[in-house]
């Protein structure tokens, strides 16, 4: 009966472990954007990887390696005005909320009235320290390099709906408060997707670890006095 006891605990902190991992593994994301409501059907996003971005190789090579400078953390937001100095000035001051992805149209996208295409994206990383938000993107069709002003920014949502004339690597961009990116005051938590277990979820599996040693120690004991 004893020995029942102990393995339904063993159980039971082993199970509390298995939740509280699969939860943080599902809260972790693998890419900075994803789509929502009709975008998820309509368009694709994908990492901004040279592969990705293959096209670029014959048509922009300059554009290219920018990028994926950018997304290797060897290049600024203020160098891109290095190709596109007309955009130096809205260039300025502001920071990546996300690295370049990719993204593109399936099944003929969502279209406007006037033909362009209609995306919503979900951006973790999006807070209120993030002020201006922008989507800065090179079109692979008119091989230039603009700045996207969103037509809504939701940020209890975390999202973004923006119209684009055509798609290809585009990059989240703002002004952004860095005593409310770093946590210093207001309720921002800061302009970086969350990569860690939260305080919560560290308790919870702190303190299955704890149950499941006591579990283990009583076991012991038990064979060494049956």
């Amino acid at each position: 009966m004893m020995k029942k006891r102990i393995f339904g605990t063993i159980l039971a902190a082993a199970l509390v472990v298995t939740q509280a991992i699969s939860v943080f593994a599902a809260g972790s994301r693998t890419t900075q954007v994803t789509l929502v409501g009709d975008s998820a059907s309509y368009y694709e996003v994908s990492e901004g990887t040279r592969e990705n971005f293959a096209e670029l190789e014959q048509t922009a090579p300059e554009a290219l390696e920018k990028i994926l400078a950018v997304n290797a953390g060897t290049a600024t937001l203020q160098s891109i005005a290095e190709l596109a100095p007309d955009l130096a000035g809205e260039l300025e001051g502001k920071s990546f909320i996300t690295k370049f992805f990719d993204l593109r149209p399936i099944n003929g996208g969502i279209k406007t009235a006037d033909g362009k295409y209609l995306v919503t994206l979900s951006v973790p990383a999006l807070t209120e320290a993030a002020t201006d938000v922008k989507l800065l993107h090179y079109s692979t069709d008119r091989n230039l390099w603009e700045i996207v002003t969103p037509t809504d920014v939701n940020y209890t949502n975390k999202q973004i709906t923006a119209e684009f004339i055509d798609l290809s690597p585009v990059a989240v961009i703002a002004d952004v408060d860095e005593s409310k990116a770093t946590g210093t005051s207001g309720s921002a938590t800061g302009t970086a997707p969350k990569t860690g277990v939260d305080s919560q979820w560290s308790a919870y599996i702190a303190g299955a670890a704890v149950l499941l040693g006591i579990s283990v120690m009583a076991l012991r004991r038990n064979k060494k006095t049956a």
